[in-house]
């Protein structure tokens, strides 16, 4: 790091800790930066993001609640729920957020951090579904965003004879993105929504995409109507158990590290997410019959894939040999791979559950699932996926349990595919105090078993060649001191990619936040992971020798709320990467970010400023930025530069509400940004987004 930049640093630093410090840490974008480090590609996080934010804005009443939405309430454990929900039980409705406190399971910091999603009122009256009801109490969200980075990328600079000479050197498409967004909501029991993108490069009603954008997502659900818990027609995401045979969409808690306790629910869920790559788009449904809830679901719709052979005369495509997920169309070689083969998958879940009493309870589920494509997956043959999946389909079964015995949570499941692979997790949350959770998780996933829909606990972005124990701690020391800690202890039977030899590691972390005061929070995190990879490879060597890797992750950071309109968050993160007997390069990040709000017609301003000095791409350091409402933001940070962003927010009328994000970026080791087709010359880059939302 130069010597300039040390300067500014410790100036920074200096010139901040005096005064620094907002609210909480923000576990949620921890949670989201860990997976986009350990899955290393780019997720559609707008679902989750989406979820929790309509459930802050719209938070449930916890006096007319019922199982499935006490499992949505973010933060709680197994133990909090059912303590929560045995209370109302017992003593009728809550008539105030104090009264939170005489539920054993509860405490003061608990209660603050729920605090957003829930409601305290009289029980409502759900009126008849009549056509004036549905257009009286209706409730339509219109959401339209546009998007683009300065400035333009080698993708766009074409001439004539490039254009006609090498038709995959360019994009296609103008530089914009385009997003729309339009639901329809009455009460808990329709919900009716559309919406489409257009990507960077991609064409808007011309060319490939004459339709306008590149792809459309919609979904028609009705809720809780007599034994129908659910009808979905359109897109939909769906889990069971721990989502070891089916688990479509993101979650949360599918990697290691400090316990969240944000639950996506289980079932189906209506989606419209613009993840492109293993959506569903069909027909869902779930009936509830007293302790017995069947589920059932078909899914039909092209997807992108690498064709590997296909016939001269007919153009039908014979054999792919990978799946694309990435949802990009900007050029003739993407546009060869666009909806490439069809994909059927069907299936469904059958499960009982049962309260013997208010200290026993548990439920037991089957889940079965049938996937098939219109033309073979034969990809090409490694050592390290022989065990992968080939063929044009596959069978997976799979059966889930849970137990709850006093403050003892069993849960695990066990699935099988068509191959015979098996694969199975099973783990136990216990509560000796309401202010003490602890976890423990056991997984086995053998190479053979094959799931291209598997979303369960794991180190690999595919739920095979695996084996692992997870524990994690998380207590309240103090109302004011929280720790958190975890281990994972994981091994690969067998060969992976760029790695040809079984290996194994382990990762472990702790946390600790400290509320210092009424307006101070004070947050430390550490986490190491060590792993086996393979080294140089020497002259004529066929296969790499195995060396050990370190990662050690530091952060600091802290909050500070001087007011009701004003608070300040800090973060210093350092962190080193390469191989345990060589000299590590360090990495370096700082970040001061400035929230204002409630300053009349303009309500928010959040505005960010960036130090880093990253070595290399062994190091880079992702961090969640702030976005307009549903976006996110989680940028890798590598090599030496500044960054800064500005998110403003203006309420124009009681119903309209619009944003603006800026950001720039410029660095000081490098003439050049990106690599390819979105290479930028120069060292500055900026990126602008503006979104418009209507409610009526």
């Amino acid at each position: 790091m130069s010597r300039i930049h040390q300067i500014i640093i410790g100036v920074f630093i200096f010139s901040v800790i005096p005064a620094m410090l907002t609210g909480q840490v923000e576990q949620l974008g921890d949670q989201i930066e860990k997976s986009a480090e350990i899955l290393e590609t780019e997720l559609d996080y707008a679902e989750i993001l989406e979820e929790l934010t309509e459930l802050s804005g719209s938070p449930i009443n916890i006096n007319n609640i019922n199982e499935e939405e006490i499992n949505t309430i973010p933060y709680l454990t197994s133990v909090q729920r059912k303590g929560l929900l045995d209370y109302l039980k017992t003593y009728g409705e809550v008539l105030s957020e104090y009264e939170l406190q005489s539920i054993p399971e509860f405490d003061s910091v608990l209660i603050q951090k729920i605090l957003p999603y829930i409601s305290i009122s009289a029980p409502s009256r759900v009126p008849s579904p009549t056509p004036k009801n549905l257009i009286r109490f209706g409730h339509h969200d219109l959401l339209l965003r546009y998007g683009q980075v300065f400035p333009r990328s080698q993708g766009y600079l074409i001439n004539d004879s490039i254009e006609a000479i090498k038709p995959d050197s360019y994009y296609l498409g103008s530089p914009q993105r385009y997003y729309f967004r339009y639901t329809y909501t009455w009460f808990d029991k329709i919900k009716i929504g559309l919406a489409g993108e257009k990507d960077p490069g991609e064409q808007f009603f011309r060319g490939a995409q004459k339709s306008g954008m590149d792809f459309y997502a919609a979904c028609l659900s009705l809720q809780n109507v007599g034994i129908l818990k659910r009808l979905i027609i359109g897109n939909f995401r769906a889990s069971w158990g721990q989502g070891l045979t089916f688990g479509s969409g993101l979650s949360l808690g599918s990697v290691p590290g400090f316990s969240m306790n944000i639950p996506m629910g289980s079932g189906f869920r209506p989606a419209l997410g613009m993840n492109e790559g293993s959506y569903l788009r069909g027909l869902s449904a779930t009936l509830k019959i007293k302790h017995i809830e069947i589920s059932a679901f078909a899914s039909y719709h092209a997807r992108d894939a690498t064709i590997a052979l296909f016939d001269t005369n007919s153009l039908a495509v014979d054999e792919v040999s990978s799946f694309i997920g990435s949802g990009y169309h900007r050029n003739a070689a993407e546009l060869k791979k666009r909806n490439a083969v069809r994909e059927l998958i069907c299936g469904g879940n059958i499960n009982f559950s049962m309260a013997l009493n208010q200290q026993l309870g548990f439920k037991i589920g089957l889940t079965g699932i049938f996937s098939k494509y219109a033309s073979p997956l034969i990809p090409k043959v490694h050592p390290y996926n022989q065990f992968g999946f080939r063929g044009d389909q596959n069978i997976n079964l799979g059966l889930d349990y849970q137990v709850r015995y006093r403050r003892l949570y069993l849960f695990g499941e066990v699935s099988r595919s068509q191959n015979q692979g098996m694969a199975w997790i099973s783990g136990a949350t216990i509560t000796p105090d309401p202010r003490i959770c602890i976890t423990l998780i056991y997984r086995n996933y053998q190479p053979e078993y094959q799931n291209l829909f598997s979303n369960a606990f794991g180190q690999n972005s595919l739920n095979a060649n695996e084996q692992g124990i997870y524990a994690a701690v998380n207590a309240t020391i103090h109302p004011k001191f929280n720790l958190s800690g975890y281990f994972d202890l994981f091994s690969f039977p067998w060969m992976k990619y760029r790695v040809d030899a079984p290996t194994h590691g382990e990762e472990f972390g702790v946390m600790a936040t400290w509320q210092a005061s009424g307006n101070v929070l004070v947050g430390f995190r550490f986490y190491q992971k060590n792993i086996q990879a393979n080294g140089a490879e020497g002259k004529n060597q066929i296969m790499g020798n195995l060396v050990d890797h370190i990662t050690r992750s530091y952060r600091f950071n802290i909050d500070w709320i001087t007011g009701s309109r004003f608070s300040l968050k800090t973060r210093i993160e350092v962190k080193e990467s390469g191989e345990a007997t060589m000299k590590r390069p360090y990495g370096y990040l700082v970040y001061q970010e400035a929230h204002f709000e409630s300053l009349k017609w303009m309500e928010d301003i959040i505005f960010r400023f960036v130090l880093f000095d990253i070595p290399d791409y062994a190091s880079r350091i992702y961090v969640y930025e702030p976005e307009v409402l549903y976006g996110y933001s989680v940028p890798a940070y590598q090599g030496k530069g500044i960054r800064s962003c500005v998110v403003l927010k203006f309420g124009i009328t009681k119903k309209i509400d619009f944003w603006i994000k800026g950001g720039i970026s410029y660095y000081t080791d490098r003439d050049v940004i990106g690599t390819g087709l979105d290479q930028i010359s120069g060292n500055v880059r900026s990126d602008v987004t503006v979104q418009l939302l209507f409610r009526i």
